[in-house]
């Protein structure tokens, strides 16, 4: 089944209209007819079953058949990185982060950050056509962009801070994320600071690696939520 979704949807609501590229998408692309089933989300859990009882390509209007909230995911993993040169590549982590199930993402602007700028509406775009095709109903919560040194003030218990200094640090994958709750730190293109490693390690944050080898900063963020999932899913 195809899902929608409205950030305004609530369970008590008993008709849904859908917009005029909704409907016309409901009619043209995906032919559907009155008496057909449809579903939507609010991104905060909420599964809303309806009947379509209207349809055209101006206007579609869907009635209530059933609504409720599925449980938040026991596990959270929080992404704190710092957005890419090529802002396609963080989009394409975006997409990528909402189909594995993200809790969080929190841009980050570092000492060697190039890029200090985020578009937050299309960020939330991005995410919310990957939490549609992937049919979850948790939407990632995408925060605004945000200085390296206001962020470390506080500091979440299981959070790691992955680069590539020569400073001490273990991989990843040889802790125990089996936890509520996981934050990972990864830098910009040109890796964390070393007095940013310093002061993040000093607050408590755990030095890690995520490879042998060097990873472009997209493909470190998914790897390491990546490393953290699988433990949580498997453990």
């Amino acid at each position: 089944m195809v899902l929608f979704f409205d950030k305004t949807l609530r369970a008590d609501l008993q008709t849904f209209s859908f917009s005029q590229e909704e409907s016309k998408h409901l009619t043209k692309v995906l032919r559907k007819k009155v008496g057909d089933p449809i579903c939507l989300t609010n991104g905060m859990g909420l599964e809303w079953q309806g009947e379509l009882i209207q349809i055209g390509s101006r206007a579609a209007r869907a009635k209530r058949v059933k609504a409720f909230f599925h449980t938040p995911p026991a596990k959270q993993i929080h992404l704190v990185i710092a957005p890419t040169k090529n802002n396609n590549r963080m989009e394409w982590l975006i997409e990528k982060l909402t189909e594995l199930g993200v809790t969080s993402i929190t841009p980050l602007i570092c000492a060697h950050s190039e890029r200090k700028i985020t578009k937050a509406l299309r960020f939330e775009k991005i995410a919310i056509a990957a939490l549609k095709q992937s049919q979850q109903f948790f939407l990632p919560q995408i925060h605004p962009l945000i200085p390296f040194s206001e962020y470390i003030k506080e500091n979440p218990e299981s959070s790691y801070i992955a680069h590539c200094g020569s400073s001490p640090k273990q991989n990843l994958a040889t802790f125990d994320l089996n936890k509520d709750s996981v934050t990972l730190l990864i830098g910009p293109e040109g890796d964390f600071s070393s007095e940013e490693i310093n002061s993040a390690t000093k607050l408590g944050y755990i030095p890690v690696s995520i490879g042998f080898q060097r990873f472009r900063t997209e493909t470190a963020g998914l790897l390491a939520c990546h490393t953290v999932f699988l433990q949580q899913q498997t453990n």
